[in-house]
């Protein structure tokens, strides 16, 4: 076992717990949150309509249908 070579220096990381992880998260969401019902979403108020609807708004715009 005294043969045993290193290659790299070994960083040492302090480990955190779950709870302490979860504690982070939910510090950021409340951040988050606190920051979007002061300043709003970056989201449209209407989403831009796909390609599909944009196909057949073209269609109705160019072969209008003749009601005879």
């Amino acid at each position: 076992m005294s043969d045993v070579q290193f290659f790299s220096k070994v960083s040492t990381q302090r480990l955190t717990s779950l709870d302490e992880d979860h504690k982070a998260e939910q510090k950021q969401i409340l951040e988050d949150q606190a920051h979007w019902a002061k300043y709003g979403t970056n989201r449209p108020r209407r989403g831009s309509p796909s390609k599909t609807e944009l196909m057949e708004q073209l269609s109705r715009e160019r072969f209008p249908e003749d009601d005879f």
